[in-house]
């Protein structure tokens, strides 16, 4: 394996670094501290003397300049010294969006006619082979390459053409040629599952920024979840902005545990078992549409997924009144679906719901209530929804739909009955 590359913040988390030509993603909330902190890799890269390329996908260059003097970096100088390289993807595009505009008012709906389309990855992988093929200089080399938002090729670009030419274009002719370390960045949610899935499966690692409100301030994460053939930390680490613009590490998310009060969902797809052993194409097929439904409503209810574990959802709500609308939601909207889907194309959940103390540490939660959540979920119907008797408190005199009591049920590895009421819905 080549060579470890230093990579500032990053190697905090990484201590035996990164390998140049490696190929990184970077998946971010659209709302974290993912910009400030690529600005602050590039400018402690170039202060420690590392030749460093920023690609700006939705800044102007001059934006990411004034961002890299506030952190004491002459991008001006620099450039000329050659350690500084700015690529500009966010002007052709601003260009190429102003011509479509034009020619749409003048002449009607000629998207594919106007020129220079920016961001072509077809061209784009024949342009990293051409030159490949001619040998790049040593100067042209082992650049440290950071993007401030990648998935900005999706808006030119579907899918499949991206992980394609990304995969014999970019990957092979643009990174590991030049032996340069790549850092893209996506932003999460705006693609399909799948295609987060094929895209790392292209990468050497995986790199996530979230941010998340916590006892009524909003905080940010940073964590590598994947490091090929390195050791690293998996932890959530919070990550503050300074005054100065740079980004710091602030101490591991799982430093300490603590306890609240919140309403767990568990969802699972009624027979997505059965169905991946006999159809696994069809069964992930329904995955995807599942995740993708369910990720759209969460949101809505300040529903914060904790994680999936296989088909099933398992997602944290600070009120018990809006898990059970969200789970509500869920279910009509699916049952909407299902009307006009055929029947190897329809999606029946169970919805489980309960009220307790839980324990968060890292980016998870444990305790009782998780488990009677998990453990309410299989009592619902096909479309169904349980809630707990804690639910029923808070909820039976706001809440629009009936519930009706199954009584006190014995839960596996719950010490004492529990009763649990089914959510009567209109279309049952």
């Amino acid at each position: 394996m080549p060579d470890s590359v230093s990579v500032p913040i990053l190697n905090e988390l990484a201590p035996e670094g990164f390998f140049y030509g490696g190929h990184y993603i970077v998946e971010f909330d659209p709302d974290s501290l993912w910009y400030e902190t690529s600005l602050t890799i590039t400018a402690l890269a170039l202060k420690s003397g590392t030749k460093t390329e920023y690609h700006v996908f939705q800044h102007f260059p001059s934006e990411a300049k004034e961002g890299l003097s506030k952190l004491g970096v002459n991008a001006e100088k620099l450039e000329k010294e050659g350690l500084l390289s700015i690529w500009d993807s966010y002007t052709p595009t601003v260009e190429y969006e102003k011509e479509k505009e034009k020619i749409e008012r003048e002449k009607g709906n000629l998207w594919q006619s106007t020129p220079n389309k920016p961001l072509d990855v077809t061209k784009s992988a024949k342009s990293w082979a051409e030159r490949a093929k001619a040998g790049y200089p040593e100067e042209e080399k082992r650049w440290l390459h950071i993007d401030d938002n990648t998935s900005i090729f999706l808006q030119y670009n579907d899918e499949k053409a991206m992980i394609d030419y990304w995969r014999i274009g970019a990957l092979p002719y643009g990174i590991r040629a030049r032996e340069s370390p790549h850092f893209l960045a996506f932003v999460k949610g705006i693609a399909s599952d799948s295609f987060y899935t094929k895209f790392e499966a292209l990468c050497d690692g995986i790199i996530d920024f979230k941010s998340q409100e916590e006892n009524g301030r909003i905080n940010n994460y940073i964590r590598v979840r994947m490091l090929r053939g390195k050791t690293f930390d998996s932890r959530w680490h919070r990550i503050e902005l300074s005054k100065s613009g740079e980004v710091k590490l602030a101490g591991s998310f799982e430093e300490g545990e603590h306890r609240k009060l919140a309403a767990i969902m568990f969802t699972d797809i009624v027979g997505y078992t059965s169905l991946s052993q006999k159809n696994e194409a069809v069964a992930l097929g329904l995955l995807e549409k599942n995740r993708s439904l369910l990720r759209s409503i969460f949101p809505k209810y300040h529903g914060r997924e904790i994680k999936t574990i296989g088909d099933a959802f398992l997602v944290e709500f600070e009120s018990a009144l809006e898990a059970a609308r969200c789970a509500v939601e869920i279910q009509e909207s699916l049952h909407e679906a299902n009307t006009t889907t055929p029947p190897e194309g329809k999606i029946n959940l169970r919805i489980g719901i309960h009220l307790g103390d839980v324990i968060h540490k890292g980016n998870d939660v444990f305790g009782d209530a998780v488990n009677i959540a998990s453990r309410i979920e299989p009592l619902a119907s096909p479309g169904g929804i349980c809630v707990s008797e804690h639910i029923f408190d808070h909820i039976r005199n706001k809440f629009e739909f009936p519930l009706a009591s199954k009584g006190k049920l014995e839960l596996k590895n719950v010490d004492l009955p529990v009763e649990v009421y089914n959510v009567s819905l209109p279309w049952e």
